[in-house]
């Protein structure tokens, strides 16, 4: 089942996140689909399709694979290539692209051919021809593409605006892209200009006009700025995540609470991890289990499921599985398990057998 998160796309460091990371070769970005519209993959017997929000199958399950919904447009897999879908089940661009990881994006999306990444529009059409090692989705006008090990910023003609970076964030956010060069991280624009210095240990990106940067100083601790490279919330913290719906995950001795953009704690720090909210909720590990709180820091759903990923459209999807660790130390782990969808009372609208959940749960262990 491919499954995936625009908020978990961003660099971003715990050993947690290791686990979207590994998630996220095979998966996509969540598309931006209205609540009413918002369809959802799910899989049986090697073959997918889509749910509604009610867990009502809305597309049969005949495709090889599938991505999510972005611009009424989806990727699926037929005979090993790649083409799209709209929301009825229709194929609007036939299977004829060798890979594809997430839908469409401010009319465009990256597709490959061969060895190389270009973008088409919604007919089809090679807009910016395949040349690229490796391309990620537009956003503001821009799109972040892999030249050899560099990446570069491209506009919607294809052309590089600027030497390309050692590293850098997937998308821009607030009109401002995280970039590396020489081990130190700082922001450019939408025209690729140093508007924040490159001078941090390491940055997440902005969100809510705020992006959380480790200082480079003895301690390292994380600390927020604004768009104009001002520090707003001096650093305090062991880690600190993203700020959606005022609020942002923040680690003090080894546990994660949330601040305000005061930088004040409204959550006390009492989770193994915790992940930015979204519809209303956080998404939090605690004892190693998967569950989601509400804004006052209470559990809204338990932690019970061994993976979870944020709420989108309502909805969240969750699994009980189990880490696959190979043999080879730097070999990431695999991730096998059993998927299903839940509602913001934590009530499964897509769920599989009953016999296979038992054998498990942590309760069956």
């Amino acid at each position: 089942m491919s499954l995936a998160i625009t908020h978990l796309i961003r660099n971003r460091s715990s050993r947690n996140l290791l686990a979207f990371g590994c998630l996220l070769i095979c998966g996509t970005a969540f598309g931006a689909e209205k609540t009413s519209d918002a369809l959802f993959v799910v899989s049986k017997n090697d073959h997918c399709g889509y749910i509604n929000s009610s867990g009502l199958l809305a597309i049969q399950m005949v495709f090889e694979d599938c991505r999510d919904f972005s611009e009424s447009l989806a990727p699926v897999q037929i005979n090993k290539r790649w083409g799209f879908i709209n929301q009825h089940g229709k194929l609007e661009i036939r299977p004829q692209f060798d890979e594809c990881r997430w839908s469409f994006s401010e009319g465009l999306t990256a597709v490959r051919l061969g060895k190389n990444w270009g973008y088409i529009d919604v007919r089809g059409n090679f807009v910016i021809p395949p040349r690229f090692d490796y391309a990620q989705g537009f956003s503001e006008g821009r799109a972040v593409v892999l030249v050899g090990d560099k990446r570069g910023i491209i506009d919607k003609t294809g052309v590089l605006l600027t030497d390309p970076f050692d590293n850098s964030g997937s998308s821009f956010s607030d009109e401002l892209l995280e970039v590396e060069r020489d081990g130190k991280w700082g922001f450019v624009n939408l025209q690729g200009d140093v508007v924040i210095p490159i001078q941090f240990h390491r940055v997440k990106g902005f969100a809510e006009g705020l992006a959380a940067a480790e200082f480079s100083d003895q301690k390292n601790r994380w600390g927020f700025v604004d768009r104009s490279g001002n520090t707003v919330i001096p650093p305090q913290f062991q880690d600190a995540e993203y700020f959606e719906e005022g609020l942002a995950p923040v680690e003090i001795d080894f546990k994660y609470g949330y601040i305000n953009k005061a930088g004040n704690l409204t959550i006390k720090p009492s989770f193994d991890r915790a992940y930015s909210f979204s519809d209303g909720l956080g998404l939090v590990v605690k004892n190693d289990k998967y569950g989601f709180i509400d804004s006052s820091g209470q559990f809204a759903v338990s932690p019970r499921y061994d993976l979870c990923f944020p709420f989108r459209a309502e909805l969240a999807a969750v699994s009980y599985g189990k880490w696959q660790q190979k043999g080879i130390d730097f070999d990431p782990p695999k991730y096998e398990g059993i998927w299903g969808y839940i509602d913001k009372n934590g009530h499964e609208v897509w769920e599989p057998s009953r016999m296979e959940i038992s054998l498990t749960t942590p309760e069956a262990k």
